[in-house]
């Protein structure tokens, strides 16, 4: 059967917006924002009714403003009271109008598909993570708790509904999950507070749900996986957490950050020598921008530098020991 010119024009515009879309995902979980935002800004120009595309925007340009703001910066240099000093940079109203921007055009695309059809997959998956970036930007930047907490809700909402309307679709467990997992973390007090908005949570429950995510999901798999890295480190496992990052720097190796909690995870794990291992690579690609490394703030490359040279001062009397034994 022939294919009529106009339909092979169509086919050709759809793969080329699916490739960008990948692209874009790749950039975004290596650290690579501009490239991230230019390849979702051609599958929105090819896809301007999906509403999908304006929460990836949203979220590209979200966290390349957390990184700019410090917000993003790795757990390896904890200790390092001249890397904790410095005074963050005020967040730029500019890039929350364009971040608030591109969610507010998600939601009547994907209000407009419910109408026609109230349990349509995409526009409550698109629903629930919109709302649910609306509430990451209000509690960690603007640290304006009750909004977050008014906009968790609704995302939950949508959350549960695709849930319920889609109960194989395994992605619909994270936003709920996360939320499970986050207020059930809370103190007590605070959970009693918040109970009283009607949102309750448990930690246990949320981290299961999560977990299932980054093992079967599809859409959000490396959300869930960067999630469950951050959870068990949290929860004092961090061979699990290691065993996490490295599954995620197979598919993302250009993301340094990566590279740099995996060190930190084998120093809490006790294992020195290989987080030194590490570091050292690290530091070796970013001096010849292997990767991308060069990218690097300056800040981040002194603070390596600075946690290099004090590892290896620790492990010197142990050398030394070792080889006086051996004389």
């Amino acid at each position: 059967m022939r294919v009529p010119a106009a339909g092979l024009v169509f086919l050709a515009a759809a793969a080329a917006a699916a490739d960008d879309r990948a692209a874009g995902h790749d950039h975004y979980f290596n650290l690579e924002y501009d490239e991230a935002v230019a390849a979702y800004q051609r599958v929105l120009r090819a896809e301007p009714d999906d509403p999908s595309i304006y929460n990836h925007l949203a979220t590209a340009v979200l966290y390349k403003e957390l990184n700019r703001l410090g917000m993003l910066e790795t757990s390896a240099f904890k200790s390092d009271n001249r890397f904790l000093r410095r005074k963050k940079p005020k967040p730029d109203p500019g890039v929350k109008d364009e971040i608030f921007g591109y969610l507010e055009q998600c939601r009547p695309l994907a209000a407009a598909r419910l109408e026609e059809a109230p349990g349509d997959r995409a526009a409550l998956f698109a629903l629930s993570h919109n709302y649910a970036l609306r509430a990451n930007y209000l509690f960690m930047v603007d640290k304006a708790y009750f909004r977050a907490l008014r906009n968790g809700r609704r995302a939950r909402k949508f959350s549960n509904s695709l849930r319920k309307y889609h109960p194989q679709f395994v992605d619909a467990d994270l936003v709920a999950g996360v939320q499970e997992y986050v207020i059930g973390s809370l103190p007590w007090a605070a959970r009693a507070v918040i109970a009283f908005g009607g949102v309750r949570g448990n930690k246990a429950r949320g981290e299961a749900m999560v977990a299932r995510v980054a093992r079967e999901g599809g859409h959000a798999r490396d959300e869930a996986r960067a999630l469950m890295a951050l959870v068990h480190r949290r929860e004092g496992r961090p061979l699990e957490a290691a065993r996490m990052l490295g599954a995620l720097l197979r598919d993302y190796p250009r993301n340094y950050v990566l590279q740099l909690e995996m060190a930190a995870m084998q120093l809490d794990a006790g294992d020195e020598a290989l987080a030194l291992e590490i570091f050292k690579e690290v530091y070796r690609k970013y001096e010849a921008d292997e990767q991308r490394f060069a990218r690097m703030p300056p800040r981040l490359a002194r603070a390596l530098e600075r946690r290099i040279e004090e590892l290896e001062n620790e492990a010197a009397p142990a050398r030394a020991q070792l080889a006086a034994l051996r004389r």
